[in-house]
């Protein structure tokens, strides 16, 4: 078995291999079977990382929370600006996220 570099991305793959699985670069007969997995998989890898996306954006969220609960000194005066552009933009990319989560799942869900 040699190590060949893939005509669509580049990266070292088998020379047995007839599916990049970086790219999907087909390299001779592939089955159907073969297409609809490494479609599951790259599917299923977009997920992952929205998800950990996901996890970030409300990690934001609870950052803001901390430091508008500090500036305000528990509530007692009004904060800056900053927690609440915080809260905007961790709130804003959690929602994002989760439309993106929802139609991969979906397309999954689809591919059986």
């Amino acid at each position: 078995m040699a190590i060949i570099s893939c005509p669509g991305c580049k990266k070292n793959i088998s020379s047995h291999t007839t599916l990049c699985p970086y790219c999907g670069f087909q390299r001779g007969e592939v089955s159907e079977e073969q297409l609809t997995e490494f479609q599951r998989r790259k599917l299923r890898d977009r997920i992952y990382h929205l998800k950990m996306t996901s996890y970030a954006a409300l990690a934001l969220l609870i950052t803001a929370f901390g430091w508008f609960l500090v500036e305000t000194s528990s509530f007692q005066q009004m904060p800056p600006k900053g927690p609440y552009v915080l809260f905007f933009i961790g709130t804003l990319g959690y929602l994002i996220v989760r439309v993106y989560l929802y139609k991969f799942k979906s397309a999954l869900r689809k591919l059986g």
